[in-house]
């Protein structure tokens, strides 16, 4: 893919405070979804089961405010009994990172492992629903 930097390029390029917080979140996507696909598209970390951007299933996004969002493509179906998920879509929830301190929350590790566990069901789910129509 020629113009798209690799994700260390792309992290360099982040101030100081957002890089520190992206690089935590980094970590623990990393380790709570073994064999991920990472790469970056729409100025974000992507994270899919394989080579497509159309297949991911969360990312992160520093936000010029200073926090870094970490988004759930299929956030409305997890598990979140500390209600650490915003929004209101039919599927998407995000968690707004502060700090590297919040990037470490337990929480937030278990979210990313279990939308990693129910991965591949959700992009099934999804496929399914362009053939018909019906998403």
């Amino acid at each position: 893919m020629i113009g798209i930097p690799s994700v260390e390029e792309w992290l360099a390029s982040l101030a100081p405070a957002s890089r520190a917080i992206t690089e935590q979140l980094r970590a623990g996507a990393l380790k709570n979804m073994p064999n991920v696909h990472e790469f970056i598209y729409h100025d974000a970390i992507g994270y899919s089961v394989n080579d497509s951007p159309f297949d991911r299933i969360c990312y992160i996004a520093p936000q010029k405010k200073g926090y870094v969002n970490f988004g759930f493509f299929f956030g409305a179906g997890l598990p979140d009994p500390t209600h650490l998920l915003i929004g209101e879509g039919k599927r998407l929830r995000h968690v707004k990172i502060k700090s590297v301190e919040e990037a470490k929350n337990p929480a937030l590790a278990k979210l990313i492992a279990a939308t990693w566990k129910k991965a591949p069901e959700s992009i099934a789910s999804l496929h399914a629903g362009r053939r018909t129509g019906k998403d």
